[in-house]
């Protein structure tokens, strides 16, 4: 008998999308979720921009097209954040495309933990 593979994950920081957000001068209208995700989906944080204290980069389902996707939006429009390993084979799939052509930092437990203390002091 042939042993299966064990699938490959990454232990990242995982949160979901709010629900409702202010949008135009001033915060006059309210829209729910993001341009490119619904509101509560799901997203994978896979790195972050410590100096600027405003994006990060995740993986999630597209509203519309339902594909996953690699996209860069505010921290601040995450809420439930949590670490938990990565087994869908299309996030992993992007994990490993970003990792090579950016220098992303190692997705460690360590490194979730940090991003789960300190993206809600970015809002």
């Amino acid at each position: 008998m042939d042993a299966e593979p064990t699938p490959e994950s990454f232990c990242t920081a995982i949160g979901n999308i709010i629900a409702e957000r202010p949008y135009g001068p001033a915060g006059e209208e309210i829209r729910t979720g993001t341009k490119h995700f619904r509101p509560g989906a799901k997203v994978y944080i896979i790195d972050w921009f410590p100096g600027t204290c405003e994006n990060v980069v995740v993986i999630g389902h597209h509203r519309k097209s339902n594909r996953p996707i690699k996209a860069i939006i505010k921290a601040k429009f995450i809420e439930k954040l949590r670490v938990k390993s990565c087994y869908s084979i299309a996030a992993v799939r992007l994990i490993k495309e970003h990792q090579a052509t950016q220098p992303a930092p190692e997705l460690t437990p360590e490194f979730a933990e940090t991003l789960c203390q300190t993206l809600p002091h970015w809002r």
